[in-house]
């Protein structure tokens, strides 16, 4: 996108992009690792406590319990996955702060961008359009050449055809199908003007104008 490619060219807020989403993939991770170890310490619960009932009707010896084990994993991991959000709430108020204090910095990049990309935009546009109009000249002279020299009819000696009707005014568009030639021609020249420059004029105030 435009804004990731503004961003290359800002070291500074490159680093704080990264920070954030190293820290938003590592949030996800240990949530993940919090969600497992959680239904792995209620399994060992179930498990351990089934032990110890079957041992005791037996009468042997009480299993020890995996639930202890797996619950201090799971509060370590709790701990950590409490500190990455810290983490990156802080990353994301940092980011926010350099966003803040470069506005005007990054809109003028941006723009900057927007404008070359109009520029590429309305070169590929020129060009479409100067094939759409070379195919037109090509329709129109055969549509001339068919009107004022049309090809020698040969005599018909059968009986009478059947007629199709033909609902409507036809047009080429629900007759060859497609857009009408100029509709083409006014997206194209649209997309040419996008490679013109833009003027940004300021915005008077209510009372100025009044």
């Amino acid at each position: 996108m435009m804004f990731e490619a503004v961003i290359e060219g800002l070291p500074e807020l490159k680093t704080l992009e990264d920070t954030v989403a190293t820290l938003e993939r590592k949030h996800g991770e240990s949530q993940a690792r919090v969600q497992a170890l959680a239904h792995k310490v209620q399994q060992a619960r179930e498990d351990d406590l089934n032990r110890e009932a079957q041992a005791l009707n037996s009468g042997r010896k009480v299993p020890s319990p995996t639930e202890p084990q797996l619950r201090e994993q799971l509060d370590g991991a709790q701990r950590g996955l409490q500190v990455l959000e810290r983490r990156l709430t802080l990353a994301g108020a940092d980011r926010a702060l350099y966003l803040s204090q470069h506005h005007g910095e990054i809109l003028g990049l941006l723009q900057q961008a927007h404008a070359a990309q109009g520029e590429k935009v309305a070169a590929a546009a020129t060009e479409a359009l100067a094939a759409l109009l070379a195919h037109h000249r090509a329709e129109d002279d055969a549509r001339n050449l068919q009107r004022l020299h049309p090809a020698p009819q040969e005599e018909n000696w059968g009986g009478p055809e059947s007629v199709s009707i033909v609902w409507g005014a036809l047009t080429t568009r629900n007759y060859a199908g497609g857009p009408p030639r100029g509709t083409l021609e006014g997206t194209l020249q649209y997309l040419i003007s996008l490679g013109a420059p833009t003027i940004v004029e300021a915005v008077e105030d209510e009372e100025d104008v009044a």
